[in-house]
């Protein structure tokens, strides 16, 4: 498992979703070897010979003994025990987006849950801009996020027609990381290459105004994740588009939150909108190598897809 660490230099995307990393490797790989490579690729991605999968980017904080990183809240069954005692501590919990990995192998690894979390909130637990850090840590990440105005112009009579905000943020002392999972060792050098070239482009729609920009840090192996030997379900750290292997799993240990995934291409046509299934959204155990596929949102003759394939990480509940 690679990890690869992004250093914003400009404003940025607060996260970029695995459907956006994907997209963005594409136009990198069109530019780089051509549309027949590209085709190649994605004709791979056809469930059992996929050549590589891919999370959704989470934050990572520098501190004086390395890296820290952060994973989504899991998405687990709602616990039957009152907390008439702890709504506070509940309503703190509430507002985390990402937890340390120290506290996020805990969890899957089935040492501590969602109601000892928020139990034991207070006494062991901080929260600094939507991250839930362990109290014995000294990080300070800072993350200043803003929205920023947009004049709208007519694309034929170029005349104004009216603003819109972008949301983004300045990263200090915090970055952005994904990791990815090679089953066709061909496409590492590829997928670095790709990186390279969206390190010179920018990542997002507002390049050209100077947004969007990073240093690729570094991408290396490594493993920061330790999943349980004994898995009795998972996770996903990627959007998840389920395909047929859905049917199969028992709906009451299926726990989600759906996303929709819409946009327009280049040319401003409108691509299919979907629902997918949301990062830290958990599943019942299951001994497929893949999960999710990559969905046409545009036909031929330039096909347009959206990445929707789990990144799966074992648990037990």
């Amino acid at each position: 498992m690679d990890i690869a660490y992004l250093n914003p230099k400009s404003l940025f995307p607060t996260n970029l979703p695995s459907n956006t990393i994907f997209g963005a490797i594409c136009v990198a790989i069109k530019e780089i070897y051509g549309e027949d490579e590209l085709d190649q690729m994605l004709d791979l991605f056809g469930g059992k010979n996929n050549p590589f999968v891919l999370s959704s980017t989470f934050p990572f904080v520098n501190g004086s003994d390395g890296k820290h990183h952060f994973f989504p809240k899991l998405i687990v069954e709602p616990f039957k025990e009152p907390i008439t005692n702890y709504w506070d501590q509940a309503k703190k919990f509430k507002k985390v987006r990402w937890i340390h990995q120290d506290i996020f192998n805990d969890w899957i690894n089935g040492n501590t849950s969602e109601l000892d979390i928020i139990k034991e909130f207070d006494e062991k637990y901080r929260v600094k801009g939507g991250l839930l850090l362990p109290k014995k840590t000294n990080l300070e990440p800072k993350l200043v996020v803003t929205d920023v105005a947009h004049n709208q112009l007519n694309r034929l009579s170029n005349k104004s027609e009216n603003f819109f905000y972008s949301t983004g943020a300045y990263f200090r002392n915090i970055g952005l990381f994904f990791l990815i999972e090679f089953f066709n060792k061909s496409y590492e050098l590829k997928i670095r290459s790709a990186l390279k070239f969206l390190e010179d482009r920018g990542f997002g729609g507002n390049v050209s105004s100077g947004q969007g920009q990073f240093e690729v840090e570094g991408m290396e192996n490594g493993r920061v994740i330790t999943e349980p030997a004994e898995a009795d379900a998972f996770t996903t750290l990627s959007l998840y588009s389920p395909g047929g292997e859905f049917d199969s799993f028992d709906k009451s240990q299926v726990w989600y939150e759906l996303m929709k995934v819409q946009g327009r291409c280049k040319n401003g046509e409108m691509k299919k909108s979907l629902f997918m299934l949301k990062e830290g959204s958990t599943f019942p155990s299951s001994d497929r190598k893949f999960y999710g596929k990559i969905e046409e949102v545009r036909p031929e003759p330039k096909r347009v897809v959206e990445y929707g394939i789990a990144f799966p990480i074992k648990m037990r509940r």
